[in-house]
């Protein structure tokens, strides 16, 4: 198979453990580790610019049961700025947490909301584990990881201030087909949108785990899309268009799990995209992408 994406450049984060968000604004990248107790702020060049502390622990990792398992965020606007929106997994009742960070001004301080109201709404999917958002348009996407015991993907299509009205924001939740022969199932990590292309990127990475709480032995990840995005909002089962295996792309993407992925720019018919990968133990690594669209192949259908 043809590759669509290259690698321009990765860097290990030895110091910020559990990278498992990443969003771009204005030359700059914040990054969320599941249990870091800080959001880390760098340029484009990857150069640490501060540090923005979320939560008061002194120790490098907040430990499983007591972290708020950031696991994704997206920026959003609210009273004509721009605000990091970080979402707790869910998984949990303390995880149950979004953080709203503004991005305007840098002597901002985070404001803590509950999700719970929310979360009550997602009746039918059978476990919990919020580990996407992205824009698109009006509508606020997020997506909820399968596992071993649960393998299916759902999204849950809201709006942007669902955090606001809880209760009664619009939402509708549809089921993702992976129709494409993988080794083993595949949770869905996170989200991204090209509005340019009305296409949603879906990255995800596999894991040994019957359940959202547990970790599993890594395997592979993978970039899949879904083309004509915003036709497809309101069926119940969406399909994705393709898939590429980013271990067949780099040895470097090998036994990396995927958890962040962020458009920067869209030049000259390329996407060039920012990931960022947890390895469960303690660090986290950073990837710099092109994505070529007219090149996109898929993997052959079951």
């Amino acid at each position: 198979m043809k590759t669509i994406i290259t690698l321009l450049k990765f860097l290990l984060l030895s110091e910020y453990p559990s990278g498992s968000a990443i969003s771009y604004y204005k030359d700059q990248l914040y990054i969320i580790g599941d249990d870091a107790s800080t959001l880390l702020v760098l340029d484009s060049n990857y150069h640490e610019v501060r540090t923005v502390p979320f939560f008061h622990y002194n120790e490098k990792r907040i430990p499983k049961a007591q972290k708020a398992d950031l696991e994704t965020a997206v920026i959003i606007g609210k009273d004509g700025q721009k605000n990091l929106l970080a979402l707790g997994s869910a998984a949990t009742r303390e995880r149950e947490q979004i953080i709203l960070y503004p991005l305007d001004t840098t002597d901002s301080q985070p404001t803590y909301i509950s999700s719970t109201s929310f979360i009550q709404r997602l009746q039918q999917i059978p476990e919990i584990n919020i580990e996407g958002a992205t824009l698109a348009g009006q509508h606020l996407i997020l997506s909820n990881r399968g596992n071993e015991s649960n393998p299916i993907n759902h999204l849950i299509i809201t709006t942007p201030d669902f955090w606001q009205y809880p209760e009664k924001a619009p939402l509708h939740i549809s089921a993702i087909n992976i129709p494409f022969a993988l080794p083993g199932f595949a949770g869905i990590s996170e989200l991204c949108y090209i509005e340019q292309e009305d296409l949603l990127l879906v990255l995800l990475s596999s894991e040994a785990t019957g359940n959202a709480y547990d970790d599993g032995a890594i395997g592979d990840s993978y970039i899949a899309w879904v083309t004509h995005f915003n036709e497809k909002l309101n069926i119940r089962d969406i399909c994705l268009d393709g898939i590429t295996n980013l271990s067949e792309i780099d040895p470097a993407f090998k036994g990396e799990k995927m958890e962040g992925i962020c458009i920067a720019a869209v030049k000259n018919n390329e996407w060039y995209l920012h990931l960022v990968a947890d390895n469960d133990k303690g660090a986290s690594k950073i990837f710099y992408i092109k994505m070529a669209p007219d090149q996109l192949h898929p993997y052959k259908k079951k």
